[in-house]
């Protein structure tokens, strides 16, 4: 027992002094930024025309995004569902299952216990039935 108490006090010490030593991830910054970014430089960007062409754009925009769209939205939704109904069935079942497997230890203690009571019970009829007829052949004999 001590020794679960101890174990159960270091895992909160520990989990505290990590939360301590966090730190943000990005840096606070204070004041003005000199550097200005960059735009892309000329001569660089990607022209089309869009009066050429148009439905040829618009046939291959649309096709690459229908299929890809099918394939990902199938193969992500179902597992992600299914393994946040399992979490939040885990999460809302373990005070359940604690308080079960804390009964059931209580109940074998208890039927130990008792068992225990009934023996001493016996020892002590058997003591005290010796010590009256030791009692009532001192008497008798006297």
């Amino acid at each position: 027992m001590y020794f679960r108490t101890l174990a159960f006090i270091i895992l909160v010490i520990s989990q505290v002094s990590f939360a301590q030593a966090r730190k943000p991830a990005v840096e606070d910054f204070v004041g003005i930024e000199i550097d200005q970014p960059e735009g892309t430089p000329q001569g660089t960007e990607g022209l089309f025309n869009f009066e050429k062409d148009i439905s040829k754009f618009g046939e291959t925009k649309e096709q690459p995004l229908k299929s890809a769209k099918t394939d990902t939205s199938v193969s992500n939704e179902e597992p992600t569902s299914l393994t946040t109904i399992l979490a939040i069935t885990f999460i809302l079942g373990l005070p359940i299952l604690i308080w079960s497997l804390m009964m059931h230890h209580l109940r074998q203690k208890a039927h130990a216990e008792s068992a225990l009571n009934i023996e001493v019970l016996e020892k002590y009829r058997q003591q005290r039935a010796e010590s009256r007829k030791a009692a009532e052949e001192y008497k008798k004999a006297s």
